[in-house]
């Protein structure tokens, strides 16, 4: 075994036991309830992951495994978005028009795009479905970009947290998702990177999005201790409030 193949086999295992411990997590802490797309997301990339294992590399049951696959994890990484964005803006339904628009452009322009290659009748038919989920894939990078970036210069305005598991699954795609864009940028369009380096680095940047992932879900979380509230003493306040207004009317 070479040191590329090591390396590369820890960039797989990685993330693999990393979100497998997320989903743990989630299922012990009813996590799931909350992010429900999130966590068919992990799951489905948990199952790709263990099925591909088992199978030899460069077979067509492998390609088929690994390219169904990534269809779906390209859906449910955009209904990430969709999830992640109706936590943001439930408390500030001003910003919804805004974050729709941006989902819906965001998606007309990647349909326009698979559609325009899938009309223009290049490659063989297989071909040309492996390139729509390639473009919908960099759509949804581009997504998760801009969405980081909105909730970066939103943080304190929106009054929130890098604590919260939101900013930690806007964080985790955001990341990858600049980082892979900039590696198929550099390595396909450029051809600034060798085919060793550019078949590392882009599991490098999904391991980065799974320690962030899991930095948020794996941590333990104390509970914040309740401090009770004494009771008011409303008869009181209502005899002093009656006071107060026939004061007044007695000057008046």
């Amino acid at each position: 075994m070479t040191f590329t193949s090591a390396i590369a086999r820890l960039l797989w295992y990685v993330p693999l036991a990393l979100q497998i411990s997320i989903l743990a997590v989630m299922l012990w802490r009813q996590l799931f309830k909350v992010f429900p797309v999130f966590f068919s997301y992990t799951l489905v990339v948990v199952l790709r992951d263990l099925v591909l294992l088992f199978l030899p590399y460069n077979k067509n049951l492998y390609s088929l495994v690994y390219w169904s696959g990534e269809g779906l994890v390209v859906l449910l990484s955009l209904a990430v978005i969709l999830e992640v964005v109706q936590f943001l803006v439930r408390p500030f339904q001003f910003l919804a028009p805004v974050l729709r628009a941006t989902w819906i452009l965001g998606g007309v322009a990647a349909l326009g795009a698979i559609a325009i290659y899938m009309l223009s009748g290049g490659g063989a038919r297989a071909d040309r479905v492996l390139e729509s989920i390639v473009l919908a894939e960099r759509a949804a990078r581009l997504l998760q970009v801009f969405l980081l970036i909105i909730v970066i210069a939103l943080l304190s305005r929106l009054g929130l947290i890098w604590d919260q598991y939101t900013v930690g699954i806007v964080a985790g795609f955001g990341i990858y998702s600049g980082l892979d864009l900039a590696v198929l940028e550099l390595g396909v369009h450029l051809h600034s990177l060798t085919n060793r380096h550019f078949v590392l680095l882009r599991p490098a940047a999904y391991n980065l999005a799974s320690i962030i992932w899991a930095a948020y879900f794996l941590r333990s979380r104390a509970e914040k201790p309740f401090v009770k509230v004494p009771n008011p003493d409303l008869a009181g306040c209502n005899q002093a409030l009656t006071d107060y207004i026939q004061q007044c009317y007695r000057r008046y």
